[in-house]
């Protein structure tokens, strides 16, 4: 995909981001604090469907509150790695089989203001399929509503680099190299004397409501082009499979509706560095 073409798809990004973090106070605070539909299809008609797998690290202890429906352990928010990869399915009637995404950014913060995000995208990836994920990106920002610039925040670029993948099953780990960028390695956790992973669910994720519990094995980010850099090693990490198609949104559950973990939607508690004394 050409450079202009790829700056005006993250201008698009862009936009409904800076569109949804207008709309504070009054009405919208009303409305982000109901319940609505776990998250917004991409797709044209009902029949998309995507497989593969993703793996999130933060900068919190395990297990992540977020997923709980939990502030974070920082009140500056949560520092988060997603990697997303697609082993098969069509969105927009796009075949999207071997699409990798990373994002990188801040969320769930104190102040909403702080919170912002990026995207990578393979270098593998057709401009039809960097099309299709875009609108996928916008139809869920514009599904928060409200909620948009806690969960988001400001989108600062969007950019197809190369990248390395490791994938040896979410019973086992998950790796992505960015060359130069980000290295983000997991290995499943197994408690003594178990056969099967640590795996939570009922939780918050877009891709489905369980997870496996991972160790960050590595976890850095180092990105001169945007100024955000991290050592997030040995934190906080998790991995699943994902199916999902509209069936599965329809029966609910999934995505980040319902999250109310701010004082901006009635949550008064307190974040974990405030808890022990420190912030």
């Amino acid at each position: 995909m050409r450079h202009a073409d790829l700056l005006r798809l993250a201008s698009c990004l862009a936009s409904v981001l800076l569109a949804a973090a207008c709309a504070s106070g009054g009405e919208a605070e009303k409305e982000a604090a109901a319940p609505k539909p776990a998250a917004a299809t991409a797709a044209a008609d009902a029949n998309w469907r995507l497989e593969g797998w993703r793996v999130i690290g933060c900068c919190c202890p395990t297990p992540c509150p977020c997923r709980l429906d939990k502030k974070p352990t920082h009140c500056h928010g949560c520092d988060h790695t997603d990697i997303v990869h697609v082993d098969r399915g069509m969105l927009q009637n796009v075949a999207m089989g071997g699409v990798t995404y990373v994002l990188v950014g801040r969320g769930f913060g104190e102040e909403a203001g702080g919170n912002w995000v990026y995207c990578y995208v393979d270098e593998k990836a057709s401009d039809a399929q960097v099309g299709a994920l875009t609108k996928m990106l916008n139809d869920t920002v514009a599904a928060w509503g409200a909620k948009a610039p806690h969960l988001a925040g400001k989108f600062v670029g969007m950019r197809k680099v190369p990248m390395v993948v490791r994938a040896d099953g979410e019973k086992k780990g998950y790796g992505v190299t960015i060359p130069g960028v980000l290295e983000f390695q997991t290995k499943a956790i197994f408690n003594p004397g178990h056969s099967e992973p640590v795996v939570s669910t009922g939780i918050m994720d877009s891709f489905g409501d369980r997870f496996v519990h991972a160790d960050a094995l590595v976890h850095t980010l180092k990105d001169p082009s945007i100024g955000y850099e991290w050592d997030l090693t040995g934190r906080q990490a998790n991995q699943a499979t994902f199916v999902l198609d509209q069936k599965r949104i329809d029966q609910g559950g999934i995505g980040w509706g319902c999250w109310t973990a701010n004082a901006a939607f009635g949550d008064t508690a307190k974040y974990g560095e405030q808890q022990i004394g420190h912030h």
